[in-house]
Formats: C-alpha cells, structure tokens, sequence
C-alpha cells in the first residue's frame, strides 16, 4: 500500500544547475499525494514570499547545509518559469527518468522507502523529480509581442548578421542566382540583395554593401550607442538597504540591463541582439557565417540573457529607486563633462589670444 495523509511524503528535487550528488529534500505530511505537480511545485516554491517559511522551515540544514542553496536555486528556476522565461521540462527519478508533465498526479510519480521495497508493504513514499528549464528567447519574444512572428523576428536577425559579416569581415554572400534553391541561407541573401543592401563587387570579387545597406548599418550603430549610453551602468548593479542607495560598478551587483530595459517600455530581444551584434561575441563565428546565419538555435544562444538571467528580478520599486539613482548619475556625469569641454574651449581660446598677442607684439 502507499498510505494515507497520515503518511510521510520525502520529496527530492533536482535540477541540472546543481552538483549531480546535490538535491532538495524536503519532507511533507501525507495530503501532498493528492496535488498535482505543478500544484506541488506552487506549494515548495510560493510566489509570495511569506508563504515559504512552511517549506524552509522543513529543510534539514543539519543534515545537509547546502539545502538553503538548494533552495534559492530551483526558487529562481521556478520564478523564470513563472515569468514565462522558460518551460520545465520534467522527469520523474534523477536526470532523463520517467517523463512527467505539470498536470500529472503527484501519486503516479511515488516510489515506496528503499527499506521498504522488498516487502511491499509501505505507508511513507518517496518522490524524486527532475526539473530542467528549456530556454526559447525567440518564442518567447513571440508570445509576449515583441515579435509579429518567429519567422519575422528571425529574418531581421539573419540579415542584420550577414550585414555584419559582410561589412566587417568580407564575408563573401553569394548572388541568389548562384545559390541552390535548398539553400538555407537563400531567402537572407535574396532578401538583402532585394532591398539593395547588397549589390556585387565591382571587381567580380564578391558582395559590397550598397547605399541602402550602409544606412542600415549606421542606423543600427547609432541605436546600439544610445542603448550603451542609457543602460551600460546597470550592467553592475545592487541596492544598499543601510545607504539606502544604489552602489554601480562596485563588484558585487547584478547586470540588471534587461530589467532596466523593460522597465523603460523598449524592446528587450532587440536590444541584447543589438549588443550582442557590435560586441564582438559573432566575431569568432566569421569562418562559419552561413551556418550560424542558417541556424535559428545560434540566435536563441544569442537571445539568451534575454530570459536566462541568473538573479529573479528585483521588486518594481527597488529597480526604480535604481534606475533613479543611476539616471541622476548619468546626467551629473553629462554635465560634469560638459563643463570640463567648455573650460576646454575657453583655455583654448584663451591661449589663442595670447599667441596672438606674442605675435602682434613682436611685429
């Protein structure tokens, strides 16, 4: 038999960002064999904050310190996935077991006591679930509207890369016409040559960026720019409860350049793309352009820090009070250097008139 709810439920929960010996367990009276799985990762994981202290209040921290961490960890797995950053994909047993699904009862995943197996006579049960997150920043930036579609969001992406690879490294695109029909990389080729951002060589040699593709281009860097300028101090950045204010660059903050991006109503998967394009991360990829222009999987890597980011979001009014103090010293920076540029001008102009007064004096 498997018990009632006046039996013992040990729970044990892993996830591929923890050490493989390294797990949560976690034991909960008996009832919790009547939920679902996702009604049980709501139950060891709450939303609300002071609806935790239940599951803290059961780790074993004597027997095992390391479960706080444990903990911690698969919260923010869970908070992603409440945040719609990720999907679960889950596994009854260690690693790849038994497939599990959200809605599945919590009693078709139970395994009896390992003392207890041979007899076959049991009240307590264990359970032991894998949770693993499956990151799709393009089918996320789809779901929450800042995409028409995949297929859109993908063609712009493709051919601002083989832009880039072309302007940058002389990456050589082929003519449509001298590319098979099967081509992955056709419709990106044909698409710029199209638009007139690309038109062949003078010298028969290979591609060059025409008038309309350079537009693009510094079009693109002009955007990029302003992107670092407004958000590049949030890249390292905490807030100090004793000072009551934001510390930048000191070390110990979180790179908080989506949130901030977000927060001001921009679009997070252009922007990361866009960084992510003028930083050099495709630099080493020049050599191999077409596959990785051909591959959506090598822009969902690129799209990553969109949804993997390692830290739950800060609350809403701790990022503004941030965002406010970063924003405060963005602006006292401008005109700190706005005022060394004019004392500049005017020593400048000073120094002129003496040079000028020297000469007039010697003639």
């Amino acid at each position: 038999m498997d018990g009632g709810d006046g039996a013992g439920l040990a729970v044990s929960v892993w996830t591929n960002r923890l050490p493989e010996d390294t797990a949560l367990q976690v034991d909960l009276p008996g009832e919790a064999r009547r939920l679902t799985l996702r009604r049980l990762l709501d139950r060891l994981f709450p939303p609300d904050v002071d609806d935790r202290a239940d599951t803290i209040a059961r780790l074993d921290r004597r027997a095992n310190p390391d479960l706080p961490a444990c903990y911690a960890e698969l919260l923010t797995l869970t908070e992603q996935w409440r945040a719609g950053l990720c999907r679960l994909l889950l596994a009854s047993g260690r690693g790849w077991g038994r497939p599990a699904h959200l809605d599945d009862p919590v009693s078709a995943h139970l395994q009896p006591p390992r003392l207890c197996r041979r007899i076959g006579v049991w009240d307590d049960a264990e359970l032991t679930l894998t949770v693993l997150p499956d990151y799709r920043p393009i089918d996320w930036a789809v779901a929450q509207g800042y995409a028409a579609s995949r297929d859109h969001l993908l063609d712009w992406m493709q051919s601002c890369a083989l832009l880039y690879f072309v302007d940058k490294h002389g990456c050589l695109a082929p003519l449509p016409a001298n590319l098979s029909e099967s081509d992955p990389c056709r419709p990106v080729i044909s698409g710029l040559y199209r638009r007139r951002c690309l038109r062949p060589g003078g010298d028969g040699a290979g591609p060059e960026v025409a008038p309309a593709g350079r537009e693009m281009i510094s079009a693109l860097l002009a955007e990029t720019e302003a992107l670092i300028d407004s958000f590049d101090l949030f890249k390292d950045a905490r807030w100090n409860e004793d000072t009551q204010e934001a510390e930048f660059d000191s070390g110990r903050g979180a790179d908080l350049r989506v949130e901030a991006i977000i927060a001001e109503g921009l679009d997070p998967v252009r922007a990361v793309f866009l960084l992510r394009l003028y930083d050099g991360t495709l630099d080493p990829y020049a050599d191999q352009w077409k596959r990785l222009v051909s591959d959506p999987a090598c822009f969902d890597r690129l799209l990553e820090p969109v949804v993997n980011r390692g830290l739950p979001p800060p609350p809403d009014a701790v990022l503004a009070a941030i965002m406010e103090d970063g924003y405060s010293l963005l602006e006292a920076r401008s005109e700190a250097a706005a005022e060394s540029l004019a004392q500049s001008k005017i020593r400048r102009r000073l120094l002129t008139r003496q040079r000028a007064g020297a000469f007039g004096a010697r003639h």
